[in-house]
């Protein structure tokens, strides 16, 4: 398509977009914030989407490194997030979740969206106080420090003390975004038509479409509430797993008031290490618990990024995981939760039959794609992957993605709705363990929790209960069978480099 053509597309696309508004009922238009403060977000995002795009295709041609045009099109974006503020910000942090697909530049840029951004005016919190509970701050708690200790994408937190001296963490919603999120809303829809017209591999329409109701659910804290004690009832049986409690008397729709925790931000590896903490216990606990969410309760914490787990240590100084933000959350219906048990155990076991039918029962036909989107790491029926020399298996797999980004955007608007925020989830904390240096085999670790589901989820009778545990047995021999065979081929390979061979091959953990 002609720069020429593609200019009259989002010429007459502004023109269709703005025309909306004026011919928006009225009902319509109490929702929105402003069309002058909707119009500025709308062409700062168009701005910098088009100086991005002219960036890739111009920069080359006078020899700029991609690495290069990468960091500048992140910072770009972080200060267009950062400006707009609201679910723009929430979409930055969604576009950083994508750790396994976008360039490192990307990645390290982006990942400041977690726990950074915009800080709005002090008076937003007394008249969110006065309109929501007839009070001032000051006359509802004993102290409440002026300035925000952190700002989300939407919200900020306030730290302060109640009358019978508890120290509490105020989220306090912005006050505008209820009714700017209509217009942004339409504003991210027209841009992202805008960037399938002019990049049609690049659809990413249908995702919008998806996080829509979930979004709508984030900017309701009493249902964040809700949450947050569903989440503390699934988990009551993990004495490590803490979920801060709802102080419900000064909480509503747009404010959330919970027990106040201190703690160390999971991906502070520096302070982790100086309270003596062990990386792989944090792992352990913290994979355990979303394992459970995943395979067991299919309640799932959506969003666990560093900003929103705490880790503490407690008097028998072992670590504590503090679960914050349960805004975003995911239901993996029964059947589905069953099924992903099953292919995750087959991944392990490498039963190639049974890999092809858990995969179609998920709508999903490269069953191999599928799993190595699951796990972020390279799958073969055999556990050995040839990667290129140079490469880490990280970056192989990115670069994997970066080449098969088209059946990969298949595979995921293929599989059920639930399925996506798992994989989210998944890439997450993966992240997490990334930092750590992965000091746990989180692979088996969940694989273990995934079978122990899958007979949960079916034990109704005496018998069953027998045939789950023979079941696990099995599984565990065959575990141990495979981890042995791999082991004495790591010798092997370990004793063809000291006779000066070069080895490719990297040992898979599946």
């Amino acid at each position: 398509m002609s720069l020429t053509r593609t200019l009259k597309i989002v010429g007459g696309g502004i023109g269709v977009f703005y025309g909306s508004y004026v011919l928006a009922p009225p009902e319509e238009k109490k929702c929105l914030s402003s069309i002058t403060g909707s119009s500025i977000r709308f062409v700062r995002s168009f701005k910098i989407g088009l100086t991005i795009s002219m960036d890739y295709l111009i920069a080359p041609i006078f020899g700029h490194e991609y690495p290069t045009i990468h960091q500048r099109a992140a910072e770009r974006i972080v200060d267009g997030c950062l400006a707009n503020g609201g679910l723009y910000i929430k979409l930055g942090q969604g576009l950083a979740a994508m750790n396994h697909i976008l360039p490192k530049e990307y990645i390290d840029t982006l990942t400041i969206l977690q726990d950074k951004c915009l800080k709005h005016g002090a008076d937003e919190l007394e008249k969110i106080f006065l309109q929501d509970f007839g009070s001032k701050p000051e006359q509802v708690f004993l102290k409440i420090e002026p300035e925000p200790v952190a700002a989300a994408s939407i919200a900020q937190v306030f730290k302060a003390v109640t009358t019978n001296g508890e120290n509490v963490a105020i989220k306090v919603q912005y006050i505008d975004l209820q009714d700017r999120f209509s217009a942004d809303i339409k504003t991210v829809d027209f841009l992202l038509k805008i960037i399938s017209i002019m990049h049609p591999k690049f659809n990413f329409h249908w995702v919008l479409d998806e996080m829509r109701d979930t979004l709508v659910q984030e900017l309701d804290f009493e249902n964040e509430g809700r949450n947050s004690e569903k989440c503390a009832r699934d988990l009551q049986s993990y004495s490590y797993a803490y979920v801060p409690k709802v102080h419900w008397d000064c909480t509503s729709k747009r404010v959330l008031t919970t027990e106040w925790i201190d703690g160390i931000k999971i991906n502070n590896v520096k302070e982790l290490k100086r309270q003596q903490l062990s990386l792989a216990e944090v792992d352990k606990k913290l994979f355990t618990i979303m394992a459970q969410q995943i395979f067991h309760s299919g309640f799932v914490h959506a969003d666990p990024h560093p900003g929103n787990i705490l880790v503490r240590k407690v008097t028998d100084n072992t670590a504590q995981i503090v679960l914050l933000d349960h805004g975003l959350y995911e239901e993996v219906p029964e059947h589905t939760r069953h099924t992903l048990c099953n292919y995750w155990e087959s991944i392990v076991l490498r039963d190639n039959k049974r890999l092809k039918y858990y995969a179609r029962q998920l709508n999903v036909d490269d069953y191999i794609l599928f799993g190595e989107m699951l796990t972020q790491t390279p799958m073969s029926v055999f556990g050995l992957t040839t990667i290129p020399p140079g490469l880490s298996a990280d970056e192989y797999m990115k670069k994997q993605a970066q080449e098969r980004f088209d059946k990969v955007m298949v595979t995921l608007r293929a599989m059920p709705k639930s399925i996506l925020l798992v994989i989210r989830n998944l890439n997450t904390v993966r992240a997490i363990a990334r930092e750590h240096g992965d000091p746990i085999d989180r692979y088996r670790l969940m694989a273990r929790m995934a079978v122990l589901g899958k007979h949960k989820l079916a034990q109704h009778t005496l018998w069953k209960r027998l045939i789950g545990k023979v079941s696990r047995v099995r599984f565990e021999i065959q575990l141990w069978s495979q981890s042995f065979s791999l082991w004495l081929f790591g010798c092997y390979l370990r004793f063809l480099k000291l006779l000066g061979f070069k080895v490719d091959i990297v040992m898979n953990q599946f």
